[in-house]
């Protein structure tokens, strides 16, 4: 019950239904059924000379290639199991399929856009043109800056790489890697370095990927409330329902970490910490924040640590813990315990330093050039250029 994991909340409810006792595919020929198409989609097989609009009915063979215009998406069905999303503006290679000691290992190749990969089981290696991100079960965003090269990656869920020549960085659920084109101008890579997502980034998932957004509408829907202070008796929880009650005789154990009027930090993971009920075979975390929003998280831990980003609102909250046995039935819960944060604020994306200005070359002081600093004038023109 003490082991420690990292887990941003506003994902906490997703895992829950999407993570699942899953066999590893067996090794075979991969190929990839095109579906929910919608605006310019062209595939080309290997051995072919063009792009060709696809259908419905298209299935992309190894080494075939899909393209997809300004308003083109479309999601490949691997018969791996794995499910890859393609947005706009893309160029996708599906590479191939291959057995090693560790398991399945999926390759496909992104020269530019972005795509959204729900892995089955196994590993998926992607290809870019400034490095190669891979994920272990479960979810992973790619996305290559048309313009600078620059790849964006984000780890939804599940064990997550990113390449380069540089090195090579690991990160997880909730954190995002910039992988940087090469600098032509110093010659050098530059090493990757972790950061945690923004809100945006989630938004991003739940809005581009139906599979993601009906599984967390779905859980959020039976474990979370909205709190709507009523007259009358409603199905929906008020604020002073939805928290337990103060005295000792309904408090079994006991929050522990962070304490009581705690103020947080605006970023950073933050841990949550309450001592072992007796007989409880699961948690049940409630947030709730000074408007009365409230949202809930199921976890077997004791101890787990979440991004305080995800917490967009700044002000006060309350949450609390309830233990609930084998049945699922309630056990007791924990005393309201409260917390403060400053408001978040959306989190840029880092850019590179702007190359240093190198200092002027030979080749840029022309004395025969009329628009070079040290052009000898036309007086000498003839003498100096020609030597008369």
């Amino acid at each position: 019950m003490k082991k420690k994991f990292a887990l941003p909340f506003i994902i906490a409810v997703i895992i829950i239904s999407l993570i699942g006792c899953q066999a590893e595919p067996a090794s075979s020929p991969l190929s990839a059924a095109l579906s929910e198409l919608t605006g310019k989609v062209d595939i080309k097989q290997s051995g072919q000379n063009d792009f060709a609009p696809a259908n419905p009915e298209t299935t992309l063979e190894v080494n075939g290639q899909v393209q997809t215009g300004d308003d083109g998406r479309v999601r490949l069905d691997l018969s791996s199991g794995t499910i890859i999303r393609i947005a706009p503006s893309s160029l996708f290679t599906l590479t191939s399929n291959e057995e090693t000691d560790g398991g399945l290992i999926t390759k496909i190749k992104l020269e530019i856009g972005k795509i959204f990969i729900i892995l089955n089981g196994g590993q998926a290696d992607v290809e870019t043109p400034s490095g190669v991100a891979s994920v272990r079960g479960s979810h992973m965003k790619v996305e290559v800056d048309p313009i600078t090269k620059d790849i964006y990656i984000t780890c939804l869920t599940g064990n997550c790489s990113a390449t380069n020549p540089a090195g090579t960085v690991n990160f997880t659920n909730g954190q995002q890697v910039i992988l940087f084109a090469f600098d032509e101008t110093t010659g050098t890579w530059t090493a990757p370095g972790v950061l945690p997502m923004t809100q945006e980034d989630f938004e991003e998932w739940l809005n581009e990927n139906p599979e993601t957004k009906e599984l967390f509408d779905q859980a959020m829907s039976t474990v979370t409330a909205l709190a709507q202070p009523s007259e009358t008796p409603t199905a929906t929880p008020t604020l002073e329902q939805a928290l337990p009650p103060t005295e000792a005789s309904n408090a079994c154990f006991q929050v522990v970490n962070p304490p009581a009027g705690t103020s947080l930090p605006k970023q950073g993971q933050v841990n949550f910490e309450w001592t072992e009920q007796e007989g409880a075979q699961y948690y049940v975390i409630t947030f709730v924040d000074a408007n009365g929003n409230r949202a809930t998280i199921e976890t077997t831990e004791t101890n787990p640590s979440y991004y305080i980003e995800i917490f967009p609102n700044g002000g006060q909250y309350s949450w609390f813990v309830t233990a609930y046995g084998s049945d699922n039935v309630e056990i007791c819960s924990t005393t309201s315990n409260s917390f403060s944060k400053p408001a978040g604020d959306p989190t840029p994306r880092p850019s590179r330093e702007p190359d240093p200005e190198l200092p002027p070359t030979e080749e840029e002081c022309d004395p025969c050039n009329e628009f070079s600093s040290c052009f000898v004038g036309w007086d000498e023109y003839y003498y100096v250029c020609y030597g008369e």
